[in-house]
């Protein structure tokens, strides 16, 4: 599903943002399969993975506390293009995931009515787990929302059934953007070019749809991340929370999403993680030749107590 890009700019220009309508509730089914990576909505996992790389394999409940509170969170360790740093859009060591690309009409940048140091920016690229960025058979990222389907069924909405839909009702809340930004340089657009999130406080209601090939109402819905960024704005991000207006979940966390013109995929030997293996992460090699992390508790050698003296 793709947005019209002219259409939509040409709304942005003449201010024209409308409050999005309630959609109707309707028989629905995901169609793609996997490839698009959505943001998931759930709740928080009434268990905790024992290793979050591996999800089936035994778990925890540490915080029973939380059990009917909201969760936003990325691909799984299961999916063809699971995010590495998951539930975060993040890589493992904490390196920015999310890509942003320049938006083209007509092989021309889209610059910002009233400022035209800064030009329109999207997050759009391919992306698996085998092979990184750029994958032609992976899945798009980042184009929609999600509700959660995990392992054991353990992070779903409430399901109802065909003629009973559950009580909650999902929106979604801008809390703020990177400071580097303006106000009104974060928005996202929904498939029919209306533009939604254009200011901090602002909410949309996800629609709350029948998904068939799930038997259970959840989400599944189309919105694209934009910003208008200048030359110096390389790195940004937007806090959002999801909020219950059914009032069968509490309030998420906020959730802090991070995009950035340029991304360093961490990849064996790059030792610094610059992005590349060179002559410096040799010479980290060099610089610790021989040194050996391994530490035995048995070698733990006791204090003498006589020895000290209390004051």
């Amino acid at each position: 599903m793709k947005i019209s890009l002219p259409s939509a700019v040409a709304a942005l220009m003449l201010a024209a943002a409308t409050s999005p309508a309630a959609q109707a509730q309707q028989n629905h089914s995901h169609g793609h399969g996997d490839a698009v990576a959505h943001l998931h909505v759930g709740v928080n996992p009434t268990w905790r993975p024992a290793d979050w790389t591996g999800p089936d394999e035994g778990s925890v409940d540490s915080d029973p506390t939380d059990d009917s509170k909201l969760w936003l969170f990325s691909m799984p360790p299961t999916h063809m293009a699971a995010t590495p740093g998951w539930p975060n859009w993040e890589h493992g060591n904490g390196n920015t995931f999310l890509v942003l690309s320049p938006v083209l009409e007509e092989g021309e940048h889209i610059v910002k009515p009233g400022d035209p140091n800064k030009e329109l920016y999207t997050c759009n690229f391919l992306y698996s787990r085998e092979k990184g960025y750029g994958d032609p058979e992976g899945a798009e990222h980042l184009d929609g929302w999600s509700s959660a389907f995990g392992p054991q069924g353990a992070w779903n909405l409430a399901a109802g059934d065909a003629d009973h839909a559950p009580a909650w009702n999902i929106q979604l809340r801008r809390e703020r953007i990177s400071g580097n930004l303006d106000a009104d340089d974060f928005l996202m657009l929904l498939p029919d070019d209306t533009p939604i999130l254009q200011s901090d406080g602002a909410s949309y209601a996800l629609p709350k749809t029948w998904l068939a090939d799930e038997n259970a109402w959840g989400i599944h819905a189309h919105t694209g991340f934009y910003f208008w960024l200048d030359e110096a704005d390389n790195e940004v991000y937007v806090v959002l929370s999801a909020h219950d207006a059914g009032g069968l979940y509490q309030r998420s966390a906020d959730v802090t999403i991070r995009f950035a013109k340029t991304v360093v995929q961490p990849i064996p030997g790059d030792l610094n993680n610059d992005g590349i293996v060179d002559i410096e992460d040799f010479r980290i090699i060099f610089e610790n030749w021989a040194r050996s992390g391994i530490y035995s508790g048995q070698d733990h050698e006791g204090h003498k107590h006589e020895e000290h003296q209390e004051e």
